[in-house]
């Protein structure tokens, strides 16, 4: 259950932030042409991506050195 809710998740923001861009590039670059606003937008959903993924793994590793080095004394 907890996946098909991550994943649940991930597809409405998917398709939220999709949706935001589209109208961010819409409204803000009406002259660019379709194919360089879909990149642009390729390339800031990458980004976001890379940077989410990048402080998930932080994250863990964090914890698991914190884990490591419970028992010893200050």
């Amino acid at each position: 259950m907890r996946k098909i809710g991550g994943i649940l998740l991930g597809v409405g923001l998917g398709i939220l932030a999709g949706w935001g861009l589209y109208q961010l590039f819409s409204r803000a670059f009406p002259s660019l042409p379709l194919p360089v606003k879909i990149a642009i937008a390729a390339i800031a959903i990458g980004l976001i991506i890379l940077l989410a993924s990048l402080g998930r793994e932080r994250y863990r590793a964090s914890k698991e050195e914190r884990a490591k080095f419970k028992e010893v004394e200050k």
